[in-house]
């Protein structure tokens, strides 16, 4: 009876052990096949590479990238973008005049007359006394090392620091607008080392270093050309040239200079309008164009009917920067003149002396 006993305890104890067993085997959650194409995630480190794995900014607002040539310096900006060491990234450090940035953990490092890459890698050198393997990258937000230039017909000439990316019209705010005398061009010279000027009519200068262009300023005011809107560049200089001036002289009602602003030249009739017209006494058949060469040795004549070309029986004709309409006077018409005035004030004279 005994035995018995004990031989139904132990079949007992055997089925109690294997249906625990079965109830283990039930209970663990089949692994899921990872989808075609991917792998299994190993580790939550992000393997090296050497690209930015920062998050994207959007295109509007992220910085213009320094070319591989542009040297950092005092009072430039710079972000530090990268997946590790959270307490120095997306911050922005302004480089000290001395040339240094301080970043926390990391102490003072040297930037200035460095490029961007060897920036990088002397942060990356740093930063790998406390990291394993960093993998940090750097840009220029703001550029402040390296002015730009605007000369000749605008409010405010003189040096100014770029701030980001800016076009040439927020450049020429920037710096007041154009004066009043402004011409229709302007022109830019651009460093080879930031690229040649986007534009078609670029050319390189004869020293091979700079890259120039000229913009027409009414083209550009009237935005049907957005590409003449480039992108402004650190130690750009750019000229607006002062307008060239057209003279109206003689037996006009208002002789003087008159500026071709816009235009790119006059014609004998406008010139006529804008001196308010001429006298009864002028010979204006006998007028003529004195024309000047750009350096001054040659001077020429062109006869000119303006009396035809008032009453539209003959061409206009145009006249360019620097040069002056004459339009003489008749002495006989001014003799004439001055005999009947007085005739007409002996006669009235009279017929006051006779009441």
């Amino acid at each position: 009876m005994q035995n018995a006993k004990s031989v139904c305890m132990t079949v007992l104890f055997v089925l109690l052990l294997a249906t625990a067993h079965l109830g283990a085997q039930q209970r663990v959650t089949p692994v899921q096949p990872a989808p075609a194409g991917q792998l299994p995630a190993v580790s939550q480190t992000a393997p090296a590479t050497g690209q930015n794995t920062a998050p994207a900014t959007d295109q509007n607002t992220a910085p213009a990238p320094a070319p591989s040539t542009y040297l950092l310096g005092p009072d430039d900006l710079i972000v530090i973008q990268g997946l590790e060491m959270e307490e120095i990234v997306n911050k922005p450090y302004r480089i000290d005049p001395e040339g240094y940035i301080s970043v926390p953990m990391l102490g003072r490092i040297k930037a200035g007359g460095m490029t961007v890459g060897d920036f990088e890698t002397e942060l990356n050198q740093t930063a790998s006394k406390y990291v394993r393997n960093p993998q940090l990258v750097a840009s220029v937000t703001e550029f402040h090392s390296q002015p730009i230039s605007v000369v000749g017909a605008v409010n405010l000439p003189g040096a100014q620091q770029l701030q980001g990316k800016k076009t040439l019209m927020q450049v020429i705010s920037m710096v007041g607008g154009f004066r009043t005398d402004a011409g229709n061009r302007l022109s830019i010279a651009r460093e080879l080392q930031w690229g040649v000027i986007p534009l078609p009519n670029a050319t390189t200068d004869p020293s091979g270093k700079y890259s120039v262009v000229d913009i027409s300023i009414s083209e550009l005011l009237q935005g049907r050309h957005p590409q003449l809107n480039i992108l402004i560049m650190p130690n750009d200089v750019i000229t607006v040239h002062v307008a060239e001036t057209v003279y109206v002289v003689g037996d006009v009602h208002k002789p003087g200079g008159f500026v071709l602003g816009e235009h790119k030249n006059m014609t004998v009739l406008q010139a006529v309008s804008m001196a308010e017209g001429i006298y009864g006494t002028s010979d204006s058949k006998h007028s003529r164009i004195i024309h000047h060469a750009a350096d001054g040795s040659v001077r020429s004549e062109t006869p000119v009917n303006v009396k035809m070309i008032l009453s539209g029986k003959s061409e206009d004709l145009p006249l360019d920067g620097g040069d002056i309409l004459f339009v003489p006077g008749s002495l006989s018409k001014k003799v004439g003149l001055k005999t009947a005035e007085a005739a007409i004030q002996t006669a009235s004279g009279l017929a006051i002396w006779r009441f």
